[in-house]
């Protein structure tokens, strides 16, 4: 008789549950107003082969993300990028080129 090897899937009644997510720990880069909306910019460090992350916050909803790693610019840290980039768009945002 063969023998049947179960994979990772398979249901399992007392199985423990599996621990929630942890949210990623974030640094809050700037805080704005414009208009009635109020617009967040975190940075995320993902690590070194994964870079930077920065993400934008429009009146606490998700807008936009952006991720720098080293082989984007060589000269460049990911942070020192990030920082950058965000700067360019608080600026766009705050002028009323994007939402």
């Amino acid at each position: 008789m063969a023998t049947v090897t179960l994979g990772p899937f398979v249901y399992k009644p007392h199985r423990p549950p599996v621990p929630p997510r942890q949210a990623q720990p974030s640094e809050q880069l700037f805080e704005f107003l414009r208009g009635h909306d109020r617009f967040l910019c975190e940075l995320l460090d993902h690590g070194d082969p994964y870079g930077v992350e920065a993400q934008f916050w429009q009146n606490e909803e998700f807008l936009i993300g952006r991720r720098f790693d080293r082989t984007m610019n060589p000269t460049w840290t990911p942070r020192e990028r990030a920082i950058a980039s965000a700067e360019e768009e608080r600026k766009a945002i705050a002028a009323g080129a994007r939402s």
